[in-house]
């Protein structure tokens, strides 16, 4: 054998030397990595996933055309309540039951939010209040809250600016004269209404081109982001910027925020000095007056633009979603609309519209809405949380930097808590003298520290809107149209699939 064909050898066996060497320090830098340091806990249990990728085959080829809740429903059955996942080298804890949501959620420690990758350049290192951690988190939680204290929202003086917009919605339906249509546009630009007058300090009427479009690229960046979300805080999506989906989501984010920067510029040029028409002024004189006091702050005009942004976001779109799924279900069951009519017809007349008072006397009416909000179940995963530290959870080790995910999908339809959870069936949430019962274990805007900031303004809109539709139409699904389908569209929100309805006036 020569020296050439010696030599050609010699560098294969380098070159697979190298390699195999290369592969071993992967596979236990990656096993090592497994192994924690927290006293004698462990990791919660799991698959068994590859080196480097871990669990990403896993979710990626999922049997069938299921989405990431109902794979983690069905990991649930084989590894418990609480398992973990690798994706990437990125630990995900995924929590089942509502014992163990609430302990992860009420845990300080699983507080935080990870950085949302795929908009760090968009958002220019500002956080918004839904994204954000820490004192960010706080200062702004703070401030939002007393905004909303201080204009009412969700208290008994709010009640007449949400029954003004459910006059203008269902004064545009009375103009369709029992005609088809679609209610996504209707419903989306109506809810969204509510939060604008508190957020931006105006309605936008129906036909605004522009506000449209707002709320289109809004909806799109919804649809795109998906799945709770959850995948998208992974970091290595920080580096598919290149694909067609990543680039429409930051170009309709984009749209919604320079949508949004242009009023808090006019908001900047001709602020009250004494009084605050909305969230925007309260924000810029708190902002302007901590920095002539030199007071350590982490308000910002960016800032500002992206909590206002948040508050649009999820002030729309589940409450547009729910009233939604409420129309579809309404449809499916002709019967429990009818036993609603009746009910409101009999409390509240024919001569004037429905009010929060009421409500108490309205009790299947609450009892339709809870199970709407149980079986649309329009939150399957919500907004992951992030470990700020070492942690237990139920005796599990939770490592620093590990997403936390909450399966609120299959604790809605639970058969233990919900016998026969797939039917509609309002009477589960009444007693034997037909008052409401609401179980502690329905939390549609999810439970502990980052509980959803609007909920009682969510709960306000939903009795007005929904009892305001019903008192005035009923609903019909159009001659020759499409079978209804109860198989949601997984964005950010579970929403129904497009349908058409018919609203004939009573």
């Amino acid at each position: 054998m020569g020296y050439v064909e010696m030599s050609a050898i010699l560098d294969v066996w380098d070159l697979r030397t190298v390699l195999i060497g290369v592969v071993v320090f992967l596979s236990m830098s990656w096993v090592l990595r497994r192994r924690r340091p927290l006293g004698s806990n462990t990791l919660p249990p799991g698959p068994w996933g590859w080196p480097l990728i871990g669990n990403l085959p896993s979710l990626a080829f999922a049997s069938g055309a299921d989405e990431p809740h109902e794979v983690f429903m069905r990991m649930a059955k084989q590894y418990g309540p609480i398992f973990s996942l690798n994706v990437l080298g990125q630990r995900m804890v995924v929590v089942h039951g509502y014992k163990a949501i609430r302990e992860a959620f009420n845990n300080p420690s699983l507080s935080d939010r990870p950085e949302l990758h795929i908009l760090q350049n968009l958002f220019n290192g500002a956080e918004g209040v839904a994204t954000a951690s820490g004192d960010t988190w706080r200062e702004q939680r703070k401030l939002i809250l007393n905004v909303f204290r201080n204009f009412g929202v969700g208290q008994a003086c709010f009640e007449d600016q949400i029954a003004t917009e459910a006059n203008h919605l269902t004064a545009e339906i009375k103009k369709l004269k029992g005609e088809v249509f679609n209610p996504v546009h209707l419903f989306g630009n109506a809810v969204s209404n509510v939060i604008s007058s508190v957020v931006l300090g105006r309605r936008y009427e129906y036909n605004d081109v522009e506000f449209q479009r707002v709320l289109a690229s809004m909806d799109r960046s919804m649809e795109l982001i998906g799945a709770g979300a959850a995948m998208q805080f992974l970091p290595f999506v920080n580096r598919l910027g290149f694909l067609p989906s990543i680039k429409e989501m930051t170009a309709t984010m984009k749209y919604v925020m320079d949508f949004v920067m242009g009023i808090v510029k006019k908001h900047q040029s001709d602020s009250y000095v004494e009084e605050s028409r909305d969230l925007m002024d309260v924000y810029l004189r708190e902002m302007k007056s901590k920095e002539e006091r030199n007071i350590p702050t982490n308000l910002s005009v960016l800032n500002l633009v992206i909590v206002v942004s948040d508050l649009f976001v999820a002030g729309t779109e589940t409450t547009a979603s729910t009233l939604r799924w409420g129309l579809l279900f309404m449809m499916l069951h002709p019967e429990i609309q009818g036993r609603v009519q009746i009910e409101l017809d009999s409390v509240v007349g024919r001569e004037r519209l429905p009010q929060m008072s009421d409500r108490r006397n309205l009790p299947y009416t609450e009892a339709v809405i809870l199970e709407l909000q149980r079986r649309g179940n329009i939150v399957p995963l919500g907004l992951p949380h992030k470990a700020a530290e070492d942690t237990t959870l139920a005796g599990y080790t939770v490592p620093k930097g590990s997403l936390v995910v909450a399966n609120h999908w299959a604790l809605n339809i639970d058969p233990e808590l919900f016998p026969d959870p797939w039917d509609f069936n309002p009477e589960r949430f009444l007693n034997e003298d037909g008052e409401v019962t609401k179980p502690e274990e329905l939390i549609p805007f999810s439970t502990g520290r980052r509980i959803c900031l609007g909920e009682q303004l969510a709960k306000m809109e939903l009795f007005i809107f929904f009892t305001h539709l019903l008192h005035q139409f009923t609903f019909r699904k159009p001659e020759g149209s499409p079978p209804l389908s109860l198989k949601g569209h997984l964005g950010i929100t579970l929403a129904p699939m497009p349908f058409e309805v018919c609203a004939l006036p009573r």
